[in-house]
């Protein structure tokens, strides 16, 4: 008797083990689930490394994003056109992508093509990121189309919201407020879903008294040292992030002073600005320049009427700024009700309108 238990519990715990077995191989190794969670990972690093090298706006002329699916195996290449004017600066960017692709596990072909170099960033059997350097002393001519990134400020507090998000079938970008409960996790399901995270920075407003910024923020008060310490806790409890924006901080982005260290701490982390404008004498842009940081700045603010009526117009406003300067961007937030219901009502007028909708590091990279 003791020994037919004995036999049950062993086969028990055989099945038990080959289960966990199998679902770790599925979660963590099974390719597709693997390159949905290494995707975002890598262009983030990309993007560090060519912010390190000194890739600007110019430089790249062409940006295209295109989803592949072989043997039930779905993934997006990002593929990016680059002008490079001298041999010195083509071994330079060539290094540089090799050596940060290889340490994230990748591998990395070259191959001359008529324009210049093509090189492909794989992992395992598939491309994930393909750039074609262009070494022609012509520059490149792109045309261009209308094009509007959207950015999800205040993300955080909890994670399903982000799915509702996700079900809109567009490029967004996720702003995370630094500290809270699921900072952390909401960053790492952001990129494994492909889309950029960025830090959305605490800082002081003008009414104090009834707009808070919490414990994280960084405050006009505080000594460098202290500003520096809270910025660094930061943006360490959001990883993988590609630039920062400023969560209230109408008194911060007035300030030059203070800005000016900021933008100083920003360029070392290698990622951009985004000026949330909330005030009109903002500092943050003119001194992002000085500094050395790309730094672009909201136009539109979706939701401050949380009404789908409402959200829809400022939509249409959207939209018009787009075909007008070829370009805006437009910040809504993750805790209203009806963001979502009016961006599902009004996407198909972009499409109409031949705007195209991206990811906000795209505007940095044109």
């Amino acid at each position: 008797m003791k020994n037919e238990r004995g036999g049950i519990l062993f086969r028990l715990l055989c099945l038990i083990l080959l289960g966990g077995g199998a679902w770790f191989l599925y979660t963590q190794w099974w390719p597709q689930n693997n390159l949905r969670r290494f995707d975002g990972r890598l262009e983030s690093a990309v993007d560090r490394e060519l912010f390190r090298l000194g890739v600007t706006d110019r430089d790249v002329v062409g940006q295209l994003r295109k989803e592949h699916s072989q043997w039930g195996i779905a993934w997006v290449e990002t593929q990016r056109t680059l002008q490079v004017r001298n041999d010195r600066r083509l071994h330079e960017i060539i290094s540089g992508l090799t050596n940060v692709s290889e340490r994230l596990g990748c591998t990395v072909e070259n191959t001359t093509v008529e324009s210049g170099v093509e090189l492909s960033i794989k992992r395992y059997l598939w491309v994930m990121q393909r750039f074609t350097l262009v070494t022609s002393q012509e520059p490149v001519k792109f045309a261009r189309t209308p094009v509007v990134a959207f950015v999800i400020d205040d993300v955080a507090y909890e994670t399903v919201s982000m799915d509702h998000f996700a079900s809109l079938g567009v490029p967004l970008t996720f702003a995370i407020l630094p500290r809270e409960k699921h900072s952390k996790q909401l960053s790492l399901k952001a990129t494994s879903m492909h889309f950029p995270v960025m830090l959305h920075l605490p800082m002081e407003p003008l009414d104090l008294v009834h707009n808070d910024p919490g414990p994280s923020g960084l405050y006009l008060k505080m000594t460098d040292q202290q500003l520096h310490k809270q910025f660094d806790k930061d943006v360490a409890s959001v990883p993988d992030i590609v630039g920062i924006n400023n969560h209230m901080g109408s008194a911060f982005t007035e300030n030059k002073e203070k800005m000016t260290l900021v933008m100083q701490w920003v360029k070392e982390r290698g990622v951009y600005f985004l000026d949330s404008r909330t005030t009109g004498k903002s500092v943050v842009c003119k001194v992002a320049k000085t500094v050395g940081v790309p730094c672009l700045a909201n136009e539109t603010f979706l939701d401050n009427q949380d009404d789908v009526s409402a959200i829809e117009k400022q939509l249409d406003l959207v939209m018009n700024l787009a075909v007008k300067s070829g370009r805006t961007i437009a910040i809504g937030h993750y805790r209203r009700k009806h963001l979502v219901e009016a961006l599902a009502n009004r996407l198909p007028a972009f499409k109409v309108r031949g705007i195209e909708i991206v990811a906000l590091p795209t505007l940095y990279h044109q």
